[in-house]
């Protein structure tokens, strides 16, 4: 069977705290998922404002924080996604699971709703 996998894209603002990529780990080691951590900021500083043009940009090329999941099982999948929810809470944008597998988007969208997702 393929492996599960959830990219969860948190915006500006999405997050409870900051994400650090060592609670992440614990995170995975806890629950024997592979997970990586990507911060893409690509605001700049303009006239003392952090600004960012997002028209015609590929969703990958905005500032966002990206987790990202794979696990071979679904209990571990809702387990690790459990926990990054009640750490950060979930991704609130119809963008939040952008590039998942089709089984992996499924399940943190029903966590997500199941829960509230922390919003």
């Amino acid at each position: 069977m393929d492996k599960y996998s959830v990219h969860l894209r948190y915006y500006i603002g999405d997050p409870l705290e900051e994400i650090r990529q060592q609670e992440v780990d614990k995170i995975g080691e806890r629950y024997g998922a592979e997970i990586s951590f990507e911060k893409i900021d690509k605001r700049t500083l303009q006239d003392g404002m952090m600004k960012e043009e997002t028209l015609d940009k590929a969703i990958e090329e905005i500032t966002q924080d990206v987790i990202t999941v794979v696990c071979d099982d679904e209990t571990g999948l809702r387990k690790t996604i459990m926990a990054i929810y009640e750490k950060y809470r979930s991704p609130r944008t119809v963008y939040g699971f952008w590039g998942s597998s089709k089984d992996g988007a499924r399940i943190a969208k029903e966590l997500a709703d199941k829960t509230g997702g922390g919003w």
